[in-house]
């Protein structure tokens, strides 16, 4: 078994923490009664940037729990 690659643990969970951000930042929109379509993608990865930032933390403590969950890296998983 190859040794776990840092840079593929990092993108992956950086890569869910800015996906979860995204759906936040798509539900606040359609909670505020307003339509996903009239906004660019640009103005919502803006909000998401802003979201991510606001929440950086929380994000990517939950992202970290759930990308060791993923089959891909449970195996490298640290035990307890």
């Amino acid at each position: 078994m190859r040794p776990l690659d840092p840079g593929k643990l990092e993108r992956a969970v950086m890569g869910l923490a800015l996906c979860r951000a995204k759906y936040r930042v798509i539900d606040q929109i359609r909670a505020d009664g307003l339509k996903v379509c009239h906004f660019s993608c640009a103005e919502i990865n803006q909000r998401r940037d802003a979201y991510f930032a606001s929440r950086m933390e929380e994000l990517i403590t939950q992202a970290l729990v759930e990308v060791w969950r993923l089959p891909r890296f449970a195996r490298y998983k640290p035990q307890a």
